[in-house]
């Protein structure tokens, strides 16, 4: 078995789109992190094969079934594969910054030589011999673990395919979350976006937890079956789809931060069957938010002396930002929040 792991072989771009295009080409195994490069870093992969520059091995299965079809797995390296597939494709511009010589250009806009020398350019691709999944994911951890760190979430996602983490995924995968502008697109390329929708999600049924320290436990418990699927589902469209007409513009208000986001969430949360809230009462719900965020920005900025003259509620959910992730400090948040807008949520 360990011989096998010494064969390489070259696959060329042009292989690449042609096997791409057969629907031979397997881009997205479970145990692989989200396919999310910025336009730079596609940019400067594009010009690092113009360049004639190497690119690090890529680790591929070449398997056959039954019936003699071929399918092409790639273990590691699916978003190298990703951009050039989506360049060649016109699907981007190169970025002047990351690619000074070909800046701007598509694909279809560079010199028949250039694009002769993408199509021609080779891969290093390692073949990895047929096993079960369980060697597989083995493998891809300690790829990443030794060429790139993965975060906790990454990693969750290289051990975890079970329908909690699943669920997770389609719904970072929603509109709104663009809406509310909460993840960057590096939260998004390191699955940050998952790790806080699974945080949300955890203390909806369990309750607030201490930073993220039980979250690898509830994985667990969730791998095999997860019970709340259609609830949690229900969950997450009601709230958000309440939050996009109560705050239309709630990535420019201080809702947007994690930590206020995960409070003003978990507070709807409590009361999604009340939802959606008649049209006189998203109105109050606005007003409120927008009063109360005011309170709390000036409460941050306010000298101590100060601090006093604001509504109590604003004082014990400010006092609560500091350590924002610690339990104390997540329930004195919620329940500062709860108390200003629970009327609104009353029959």
């Amino acid at each position: 078995m360990i011989k096998k792991f010494l064969n390489t072989t070259t696959r060329n771009v042009h292989w690449l789109v042609k096997a791409h295009e057969a629907g031979e080409l397997d881009m997205k195994p479970p145990f692989q992190r989200n396919p999310v490069w910025v336009h730079r870093q596609k940019s400067f992969l594009i010009d690092t094969i113009l360049s004639g520059f190497p690119i690090p091995e890529i680790y591929m299965q070449d398997l056959v079934n039954d019936e003699g079809d071929a399918r092409y797995v790639v273990v590691d390296g699916q978003q190298r594969l990703r951009a050039v597939l989506e360049y060649v494709a016109g699907g981007f511009a190169l970025d002047p910054k990351d690619s000074p010589t070909w800046g701007d250009m598509y694909f279809d806009d560079l010199t028949v030589h250039d694009r002769k020398r993408i199509r021609q350019y080779d891969f290093i691709v390692r073949q990895l011999p047929e096993m079960d999944d369980a060697q597989i994911r083995e493998i891809f951890q300690r790829l990443n673990k030794n060429v790139a760190a993965l975060n906790k979430q990454e990693l969750r996602q290289a051990t975890y395919w079970g329908p909690f983490i699943k669920l997770m995924n389609e719904i970072s995968d929603w509109d709104e979350w663009s809406q509310f502008g909460i993840f960057s697109p590096n939260d998004i390329r390191r699955m940050l976006d998952v790790e806080f929708i699974s945080e949300l999600t955890v203390a909806v049924l369990n309750g607030h937890q201490n930073k993220k320290a039980k979250l690898e436990h509830y994985y667990q418990v969730y791998e095999d079956s997860f019970e709340h699927g259609a609830r949690v589902k229900k969950i997450f469209r009601d709230v958000l789809g309440e939050l996009t007409q109560v705050l239309p513009d709630l990535a420019r208000t201080r809702w947007s931060k994690k930590t206020d986001f995960y409070t003003l969430f978990l507070v709807m949360a409590k009361y999604h069957e009340a939802l959606p809230l008649a049209s006189d009462s998203r109105q109050e719900a606005a007003d409120t938010l927008r009063q109360f965020a005011s309170q709390i920005d000036e409460f941050v900025s306010a000298e101590d002396a100060d601090k006093h003259t604001l509504p109590q509620e604003a004082r014990d959910y400010g006092a609560g930002i500091r350590a924002s992730t610690d339990l104390g400090s997540r329930k004195r948040r919620f329940e500062a929040l709860e108390s200003r807008v629970c009327h609104l949520f009353e029959a």
